[in-house]
């Protein structure tokens, strides 16, 4: 199927798009790179015009099990029903202890013992950090450069995406957060193999941070994603994951995992930090946790950063009665199918698909993934690893034409996969053959420059 460009209805809600909505939503590059959705079920985004996409989004990995999942959306309603807004802070409801009770069942370790609610990824976020810091008194949390942990004025200066998202708001920060290479694989340093490239940086913290930046004991807690999605899906060398375990447990550091993007079988796993089986003290949680159905978040926590004492956090809608319930069904929706184990399945064969891209495309540099998180970067030139975002928007774009949307911001020159992990394989093997057709098309303009 090829649906071409926009249709008169999808350009009028453009045209009001470009009149009251901000220009961060609307760009005159959406007319080309977007469309209004009308209806989602399913691996489907339906429309104003009545065209079917393949959504490989899952709308940044927000729902999991399918757009629209049922079952979730009956659990909400009867929260709804049920409890109208209880505001979780100030009075206690039932569901809250649901879901705590399911969230410790299925904790990734059990030195997490107790759960903070928060309404979104980026709360949870700001939520750890604020446990990490009072608790330990000190004022330090060493982060890393291209991580995502969200947009608000607080968390950029945790997780510096890119510097423009920081521009203008650079005297906010001060030197709270001490920002370092996250260790993407792809461009080591070409004298460094992977795991060296991971060690460096550990051996960089001990030998030059707490030297020259910040002793040891004014240092809370490392904030790090254990796979950076939004960075173009770095995997970082088992050298790093290990070392920053090691630094935690010698200075006594709190290790923040943040699997707001990675966690509910994203990457194979429950929780990506399984991938490596070692303990952290904070993880904050979002995104997935409620298959999209209802706005939650939630923090897991040991019992030193929450217990010992009390720290102020949390939103109004923090831990909502249906948000709770919504969680708790999902968790029960991805048991009951067998989505995680599904993932890790589907996303070896996706892997092993497109796995020789880089040797038969000389626009593409890289596919690199775990489970159903997948990216394929976009290069210039092989030695050099120049970057791409010309071809990766044309694949992008002529993509979308043919049905199929798959996740990248205009500019980028990683496009990433992330469907729903619910989505049919032959639905997801075509749409991987769509994406390799618009790679030889981008492959042809490539060679006429």
């Amino acid at each position: 199927m090829v649906y071409g460009e926009a249709g008169s209805e999808t350009l009028r809600y453009f045209e009001m798009a470009s009149k009251f909505l901000p220009k961060s939503i609307w760009t005159p590059e959406t007319i080309v790179t977007s469309f209004i959705v009308e209806k989602a079920e399913g691996s489907y985004l339906v429309d104003v015009e009545g065209r079917r996409f393949i959504d490989l989004t899952s709308q940044w990995s927000t729902n999991n099990v399918g757009n629209v999942n049922r079952e979730i959306l009956e659990a909400a309603i009867e929260g709804l029903k049920q409890y109208g807004f209880i505001i979780y802070s100030l009075n206690l409801h039932k569901a809250v202890f649901d879901l705590v009770t399911e969230l410790l069942r299925i904790r990734p370790s059990n030195n997490l013992t107790r759960v903070a609610l928060e309404l979104s990824g980026t709360g949870a976020v700001d939520a750890a950090v604020k446990f990490a810091v009072k608790v330990k008194k000190r004022p330090h949390i060493i982060s890393f450069l291209g991580q995502y942990h969200g947009y608000y004025t607080g968390t950029l200066g945790y997780g510096p995406e890119s510097a423009d998202a920081r521009r203008y708001f650079e005297n906010l920060y001060g030197n709270a957060a001490i920002l370092l290479p996250y260790p993407d694989s792809y461009r080591r340093p070409e004298y460094m193999n992977c795991e060296e490239w991971g060690k460096f940086i550990i051996d960089y913290i001990e030998e030059w941070v707490l030297k020259y930046q910040a002793p040891p004991d004014r240092i809370a807690a490392i904030l790090f994603e254990p796979i950076a999605c939004e960075a173009g899906v770095w995997i970082p060398p088992d050298s790093f994951i290990y070392g920053l375990k090691k630094l935690a447990g010698k200075y006594g550091w709190f290790l923040i995992a943040d699997e707001v993007m990675t966690g509910f079988g994203r990457t194979g796993k429950w929780f990506a930090i399984q991938n490596w089986n070692i303990d952290v003290d904070l993880m904050p949680l979002g995104k997935g946790i409620s298959g999209g159905i209802f706005p939650i978040a939630a923090v897991y926590g040991s019992e030193e950063a929450m217990a010992s004492e009390p720290v102020e956090y949390g939103t109004t809608f923090g831990g909502h009665p249906a948000g709770c319930l919504a969680a708790i069904a999902n968790i029960r929706v991805l048991e009951k199918y067998g989505i995680v184990d599904r993932a890790a399945r589907l996303g070896e064969k996706v892997l092993k698909k497109i796995r020789d891209w880089p040797e038969r495309y000389e626009i593409v540099g890289d596919v690199r993934g775990k489970g159903l998180v997948i990216g394929i970067e976009f290069i210039k030139d092989k030695k050099q690893k120049t970057r791409n975002p010309e071809s990766a928007k044309i694949v992008y774009l002529e993509s979308i034409k043919k049905g199929v949307v798959p996740l990248m911001d205009v500019g980028d020159w990683v496009l990433r996969i992330q469907p729903p992990l619910t989505i049919e394989e032959e639905v997801l093997m075509y749409a991987i053959d769509v994406i390799e057709d618009c790679i030889k098309m981008a492959e042809k303009e490539f060679k006429k420059v």
